[in-house]
């Protein structure tokens, strides 16, 4: 069984969907509650349902990072990525709070040096937002580049931690 959870934050309404074993997909109030369960039925073929037991510790996690109280999430997580983006998502989760890197920076930390587009596409397509932390990654030139959340909620994630460093 898949169970999800929606709540507000100071980024706006977030939704969590986990199964016993893990979280497995974040959104923000950009996709619907429809596209989470749809992307759950797609990639786990079950059922979704409301409820709290299986999201209770991740909230509580994302909660209190986004107040500042917290630097790290470390709930349990069930990555459904290809293998490619799955190693670009854990390689940026080396990446110190509070720091940035760019798209060629990772591309380069996972042995891919041309791979700066991949990678864009990696962070774009990433299910656990805030777990991997792709609202590190900037372009070269210091712009912001794209967030699944909207620019606005990377640029203050990047506040956050810049203040809370």
């Amino acid at each position: 069984m898949i169970e999800y959870t929606t709540f507000n934050s100071p980024i706006g309404k977030i939704y969590i969907a986990a199964v016993k074993e893990g979280v497995v997909k974040i959104s923000f109030s950009n996709e619907s509650p429809e596209e989470l369960e749809n992307y759950c039925q797609k990639h786990l073929g079950s059922e979704v349902h409301q409820g709290s037991d299986f999201t209770k510790y991740a909230k509580q996690q994302i909660l209190d990072y986004l107040e500042g109280k917290s630097q790290s999430l470390d709930f349990p997580v069930i990555h459904l990525n290809s293998p490619f983006r799955k190693k670009v998502l854990e390689a940026e989760r080396s990446i110190p709070y509070g720091e940035t890197r760019s798209y060629g920076e990772v591309a380069q930390m996972v042995n891919n040096p041309n791979a700066s587009r991949a990678v864009g596409s990696a962070n774009a397509k990433n299910p656990l937002p805030l777990y991997f932390p792709c609202h590190r990654i900037i372009t070269s030139n210091g712009k912001l580049g794209g967030f699944g959340g909207g620019l606005n909620v990377k640029q203050f994630l990047l506040d956050l931690e810049a203040q809370n460093r």
